[in-house]
C-alpha cells in the first residue's frame, strides 16, 4: 500500500512550514525525517522536530500516488489544479512562506481531492492533528494517532457505497468463491486420484476437459485490491470478458463482484497463489 502525507515543523525558526511526501511506511519515514534513524529528505533536516498531519491512503498503485504527491507538491504547475488554485482567495500578501504554509497545503489539497482524476477514487485520510478540512463524500477521514494508526489502516475497507467493513481480516473472508460457489482453499480434487481413474474408458472427452479446468481454477486464487476477497482467476477473468463483452485473453479494466470497484488486471494477479 502507498501513502501521501503531510508534515508539519514545529521548529520556531520555521513554524507552519510544511513537507509533502510519498511512502509505503508513514510511521517509519517520519522516524526518519526526525532524525531517530537514517534517512529523510535534506529539506527536513534544518526544520526538525517534525509532526505528521495526516495520511491518505488507498491509492489503486504507485504511479498514482507519486502522481497525487507531485500535484499536492505543485499546485500551480499541475494542469489537475493550477486554475482552480490561482483563483483561490487569500488575505494578505502571496509569499513563498505562505505557500509552503499548512494552510495553503490544506486549500490545495481540498481541491486536489475534488478534481477529476481523484474525485472518483475512494480515498482515506487519517488525521494526526486537530484539523478542519472539507472533502467530498467519497473521501473517508478517520481520527488517529501514531500508536494505533496501523490498527486503523487494518480495519477500514472502503467499497462502491462508500460502506466501512469494520475488521475486516483475511480469516473472515469466504472460504467459497461467490462466482461458482466452490471452495477456495481446498485441496485439488484430482491431485491424488491414480493415473487409472483418468484414463478411464467410461469417462468421456468433456468429463477430462471440466477436470482439467477445475484443477486449473482450483490452483490459482486471485484477491480483489481493494476488499481481498478470494476468487478463482479464470471465474474472475471470464466474468468480466463476458459482461465487458471483450474479445481477448485476459479482461482490461476488472470489477469484483464483493465491493464493486474497478481495477487493472494486473493488480489482482500480481499476488497471485
Amino acid at each position: 500500500m502507498y501513502f501521501c502525507y503531510i508534515l508539519r515543523s514545529e521548529n520556531q525558526k520555521y513554524q507552519n512550514e510544511t513537507y509533502i511526501g510519498f511512502t509505503d511506511d508513514p510511521i517509519h519515514r517520519i522516524r526518519q525525517h526526525n532524525g531517530l534513524i537514517k534517512g529523510g529528505a535534506k529539506f527536513t533536516k534544518r526544520r526538525r522536530p517534525w509532526t505528521i498531519v495526516l495520511v491518505i491512503s488507498n491509492f489503486p498503485n504507485k504511479i498514482v500516488a507519486l502522481k497525487f504527491e507531485w500535484a499536492w507538491q505543485n499546485p500551480f504547475k499541475s494542469t489537475l489544479i493550477s486554475k482552480e488554485i490561482e483563483n483561490i482567495q487569500i488575505k494578505g500578501k502571496k509569499t513563498k512562506k505562505y505557500y509552503n504554509s499548512l494552510d495553503f497545503k490544506l486549500k490545495a489539497l481540498n481541491i486536489l481531492m475534488n478534481s477529476k482524476v481523484f474525485e472518483k477514487m475512494y480515498l482515506n485520510i487519517y488525521l494526526f492533528d486537530n484539523i478542519n478540512i472539507e472533502l467530498n463524500e467519497r473521501k473517508i477521514i478517520k481520527n488517529v494517532t501514531q500508536e494505533n494508526f496501523k490498527d486503523e489502516l487494518s480495519k477500514t475497507i472502503i467499497n462502491e457505497n462508500n460502506d466501512i467493513f469494520e475488521d475486516l481480516l483475511p480469516k473472515e473472508i469466504s472460504d467459497k468463491c461467490i462466482l461458482c460457489d466452490e471452495d477456495i482453499d481446498k485441496s485439488l480434487k484430482n491431485k491424488n486420484k491414480d493415473d487409472s481413474d483418468y484414463n478411464s474408458e467410461s469417462q468421456n472427452e468433456n468429463n477430462e476437459e471440466e477436470e482439467n479446468k477445475n484443477e486449473l481454477n482450483n490452483e490459482y486464487i486471485v484477491k480483489c485490491p481493494y476488499c481481498f476477497s478470494k476468487f478463482h482467476m479464470f471465474c474472475v477473468a471470464i466474468s468480466n470478458l463476458e459482461k465487458n463483452k471483450e474479445f481477448a485473453l485476459i479482461p482490461k479494466d476488472t470489477q469484483c463482484i464483493i465491493c464493486e470497484k474497478i481495477s487493472i488486471w494486473s493488480e489482482w494477479i500480481k499476488n497471485l497463489n
